[in-house]
């Protein structure tokens, strides 16, 4: 039996998706991140009450998201044996701290790595406002579809990045991690049994459910954003690539360059030493005015 031709994804038609969200959805993701674990932190507080409330910007990447077209029998995706490789998320504008968006989702390119080597999906979800149609933000992300490859075609293409200096880091921030973290981050939106029951990360090989990679690049997020002069809510772009599972409960430690205006980053897990998301790079913006909620919708 030949292996589905997943390069058929690039014309595969998924449904738009529609969300208003509020105070409590933006609260309810900073919650997922870890920010509030200490009650007494003014500039935590901000994020996870609704009283001048300011979205965590990488909340970008949950609105209006699904991932059901991912296993729809259709597209040929093997979705059990399907990881994340890497994300990218850019703001056209500050995150509004409510509204209703529309998010359109396409695959952009799939590269195969060959026969039981799996298959790389590229694609692309465009958020916007569902009033105006202004755009909002942009998700690029890669998939590697394991169970899939072998049907020819283009291999992949390295995903960009400048490259870490050479130097120590100029700054460490070490972010501990409850163990029912994934349980909370997937309220969100990403509900992966993958990052909820064991009997699933175990027959994918797992010891336990990891952590989703998104959750890790938003606490990345909330790191690399303490370390610029704007703070996190100035944050325009960032993106990784996973190198590694991380487990909740273990401690995410985050390095940052500052680099020619941008913040390149990596993250690793203090228990295992192994580094968990590489190839970081932040970007934010100048003298943006950050929108605020005056209440609870």
């Amino acid at each position: 039996m030949s292996a589905p031709d997943l390069r058929r994804l690039v014309d595969f038609q998924i449904p738009d998706q529609r969300q208003n969200y509020g105070a409590r959805e933006c609260i309810l993701y900073a919650l997922g991140l870890g920010l509030g674990d200490q009650p007494d932190s003014r500039s935590d507080l901000r994020y996870v009450y609704e009283k001048d409330l300011v979205p965590v910007p990488t909340q970008l990447a949950v609105l209006a998201a699904s991932s059901d077209w991912m296993r729809d029998p259709r597209t040929g995706i093997r979705w059990e044996q399907l990881v994340a490789l890497s994300h990218d998320l850019s703001l056209a504008r500050p995150l509004p701290p409510s509204g209703g968006v529309r998010a359109k989702t396409w695959v952009e390119a799939v590269y195969d790595r060959g026969e039981g080597r799996g298959a790389i999906i590229h694609w692309t979800r465009v958020v916007s406002d569902e009033d105006s149609g202004d755009e909002i933000g942009t998700i690029r992300a890669q998939a590697l579809a394991l169970g899939n490859g072998g049907f020819g075609g283009e291999p992949p293409v390295r995903r960009p990045h400048p490259g870490l200096p050479r130097r120590q880091a100029d700054f460490v921030a070490e972010s501990n991690t409850h163990r029912n973290q994934a349980l909370l981050y997937r309220l969100s939106g990403d509900m992966n049994p993958l990052h909820a029951d064991p009997d699933i990360a175990r027959e994918a090989g797992l010891d336990a459910p990891i952590l989703h990679g998104l959750c890790g690049l938003g606490i990345a997020a909330v790191a690399t954003g303490r370390t610029w002069s704007g703070g996190m809510s100035a944050l325009q772009s960032i993106g990784g690539r996973y190198a590694d599972v991380f487990y909740p409960g273990d401690t995410l430690r985050t390095e940052v360059w500052h680099e020619k205006g941008e913040a390149l980053f990596r993250c690793s897990s203090l228990r295992t030493g192994r580094v968990v998301i590489d190839d970081g790079i932040a970007r934010f913006f100048r003298d943006a005015a950050i929108p605020r909620a005056g209440g609870c919708r």
